[in-house]
């Protein structure tokens, strides 16, 4: 193998791409923003003021994982950045950059010449999948660094059985699992690999120090996890909620909008690279010559089948315009809230009630603009803090259907039923009951009119 880029052509490498990729940031931010990107710049924006909000949406939702909400801290107290969102695509501006410049020190050391590595990692980045991660500012991004970065220091370990290379993969896994939760399963598996690799060993004792190697930071970010839960929710277990509910689980494979094609690319950079290391087994030139072409046709049907697959299948909506979905279906509330209910209050639950928010002073500045208060956003359903903060004012609340991301609301962990069966029984909470009438359905969301009664305490 030949030797990898020198630091100065890294670093310029590095640097290219960054100031590419945040221009392409800067024009898309413009036009739209995701739901989860304003989620989680209002999330951290939380967390730094001590809100109590900031802490549980830290902590509180195994489909929230905190990792990229942390990377987001540094940027929401900029006046140019705030809670717009623009925060986490800038975060996965330069995350991309660093996944591409591994990428490229990583093809180089298998001596592929700079032509053929800057025209794959371009037909990678330009993938409908990866770029719209990038601009929408999807938790993707880091969790496809971790999993590239992983596989390098997988397939590094199993030839050299380096502790050093299996520290780097623990690390990478630990860091892995507090992004997104799923990957939890993809850790068990990489420890069944270990397992398997160090069983040969004839000394018990490098068994279980290789296996402790790699255990140890995925267990101790986990068990942070869990201990954050306690100390601030009062029980460890509090963010599993959606997990423990009956069905939820099955229906996430079955009904949420999972992008195959982009959690599938870093196994198809890992048989690319495997192509591409043909140079290890000292083929003839010619063979060489034709692994690389392997590896170019791979990696360019595997960019565009998306193209032919998702962009079809949305019709003239691009791919990564679904990330913005949620934000217009918020908008168009927010149009029929100025229009029917001026001077209500209403209600928003959790991480979507924040892409509300952020979209009200936007979608109808001369309405909520005037008047800051017309949202009461809560992470839990509180009745009693809500009826405080209402008082004997007109109260509506915006249920987001019960679906993917939404699913994990609070409101629709607490009250599942509310958004088809809002005509059932009513909600009690510390002496407050509230009943429902149906006012409007708008994309997936339903404006519910509450009907508010104090209950006498039983003597």
């Amino acid at each position: 193998m030949t030797n990898a880029p020198s630091r100065t052509e890294q670093l310029v490498f590095f640097g290219v791409v960054l100031a590419i990729l945040v221009a392409g940031v800067a024009w898309f931010h413009r036009l739209a923003a995701s739901e989860e990107s304003i989620a989680r710049s209002h999330v951290a924006a939380d967390l730094l003021a001590g809100k109590m909000e900031g802490r549980q949406g830290l902590i509180g939702s195994v489909r929230w994982a905190p990792l990229p909400t942390m990377l987001a801290l540094p940027l929401v107290k900029a006046p140019w950045i705030g809670t717009s969102g623009l925060a986490l695509a800038l975060v996965n501006a330069v995350v991309a950059a660093f996944t591409l410049t591994l990428l490229n020190t990583w093809w180089a050391t298998f001596g592929i010449s700079r032509l053929v590595r800057y025209a794959l990692l371009g037909f990678y980045q330009a993938s409908p999948p990866i770029i719209g991660a990038v601009l929408t500012g999807s938790s993707s991004t880091v969790l496809l660094l971790l999993l590239i970065a992983g596989a390098y220091f997988l397939v590094r370990w199993v030839d050299t059985l380096d502790l050093r290379s299996l520290a780097y993969l623990g690390v990478v896994s630990g860091l892995a699992v507090i992004t997104r939760f799923e990957v939890a399963a993809l850790v068990f598996l990489v420890m069944l690999v270990v397992v398997v690799r160090v069983a040969r060993s004839k000394e018990k004792s490098f068994r279980a120090a290789t296996l402790l190697v790699f255990l140890i930071p995925p267990l101790y970010t986990g068990a942070l996890w869990f201990l954050g839960n306690w100390l601030i929710m009062g029980d460890p277990a509090f963010f599993l909620r959606g997990l423990i509910a009956r069905g939820v689980l099955r229906s996430e494979f079955t009904e949420f909008d999972w992008e195959w094609a982009l959690y599938l690319m870093p196994a198809l950079l890992l048989v690319t690279t495997w192509t591409l290391s043909a140079e290890r087994a000292r083929l003839e030139h010619i063979a060489r010559r034709a692994s690389t072409v392997v590896a170019f046709v791979v990696l360019v049907v595997g960019v565009a089948w998306p193209y032919f697959t998702l962009w079809r299948a949305h019709g003239e909506e691009p791919y990564f315009g679904r990330g913005v979905v949620e934000v217009r279906q918020a908008d168009d509330v927010l149009h029929y809230l100025a229009q029917a209910h001026p001077d209500a209050k209403v209600f928003v639950s959790g991480y979507s009630g924040y892409a509300v928010i952020e979209r009200a002073g936007v979608a109808e500045p001369d309405i909520f603009r005037k008047d800051g208060d017309t949202f009461v956003h809560l992470m839990s359903l509180d009745l009693a803090e809500i009826e405080r903060r209402t008082h004997d004012q007109p109260l509506y609340f915006a249920v987001p259907k019960p679906k993917g991301l939404h699913r994990w609301e609070d409101i629709n962990l607490e009250a599942p039923w509310l958004f088809d069966g809002y005509t059932g029984p009513p909600l009690d909470d510390r002496g407050y009951r509230f009943s429902f009438l149906l006012d409007r359905t708008v994309g997936d969301w339903r404006i519910l009119q509450a009907v508010r009664r104090k209950v006498p305490s039983a003597k």
